[in-house]
């Protein structure tokens, strides 16, 4: 769904434009990120030809996630991050806070740094029923890259890039944490799949009879400090959706 959002958007155009090379945008895509709505601003190129029955359209597209990287604490609020004190029998660590955040680029990964705080639960079962006892509390500080791959030609997903590091300031805590590495991944990986919600981009663009999108690729990219995405693909369309996007473009 994504590639309606960083890719059509771009190829629409060409039905419009009667140059052959084509520069677009920016236009601003509102899109949800674990329940945070934000705004990304996409410029793209196209090529276009043209026959007697549709257009064909090749385009590639960048999108400045800024407005993703300056919402980063409230995004990493969002994560379901492990609460269950009695996850496995023994040491579990529960994540009690995210207090700070920060969402930077590295290659064509994202890197999500998370720190807050977190306690240290032993459990146990006594005739059968599970007891908990706490034992300590600390810092701790989640890291997590991410990256962008193609779960088939017309979807742009997020996946890990590599497992999650976890430290803490006290040995105890740490020797937990790593226990609890694997559950971090699973719980990541589980969600990264609902991260992006394009719901709000999908509503603002109008319906494109007759469009067929094909993604060749895309991945996150690095503008300074600022995270940007990049993408390519190819696309025809009819008239009937060339004159259904007029009036989006226009404005």
């Amino acid at each position: 769904m994504v590639a309606i959002g960083l890719v059509a958007t771009t190829l629409a155009c060409g039905a419009l434009c009667p140059a052959h090379a084509l520069d677009i945008g920016p236009k601003s895509l509102p899109l949800t990120i674990a329940g945070v709505p934000v705004e990304i601003p996409v410029v793209g190129s196209l090529d276009v030809r043209t026959d007697a029955a549709a257009i064909a359209l090749k385009a590639s597209a960048t999108g400045d996630l800024q407005s993703i990287q300056d919402h980063a604490l409230a995004i990493a609020r969002g994560l379901r991050l492990p609460r269950d004190h009695c996850a496995h029998k023994g040491l579990n660590v529960v994540v009690d806070s995210i207090d700070e955040a920060t969402i930077t680029p590295l290659n064509t990964s994202a890197v999500v740094d998370l720190s807050g705080h977190a306690s240290v639960w032993v459990c146990t079962k006594i005739l059968g029923a599970p007891l908990k006892t706490k034992i300590a509390s600390d810092s701790v500080s989640i890291s997590v890259r991410v990256e962008l791959f193609l779960p088939n030609p017309q979807t742009i997903a997020l996946r890990l890039s590599g497992p999650a590091t976890i430290k803490t300031g006290d040995t105890l805590t740490t020797e937990a944490a790593s226990a609890v590495v694997g559950d971090v991944n699973a719980a990541l990986t589980a969600q990264l799949s609902k991260l992006l919600d394009t719901a709000r981009a999908r509503a603002v663009v109008p319906p494109l009879p007759g469009l067929d999108v094909t993604i060749d690729n895309a991945a996150f990219a690095q503008d300074g400090p600022r995270l940007t995405v990049r993408a390519s693909g190819r696309a025809t369309m009819t008239s009937v959706a060339f004159a259904s996007f007029l009036s989006f473009i226009s404005h």
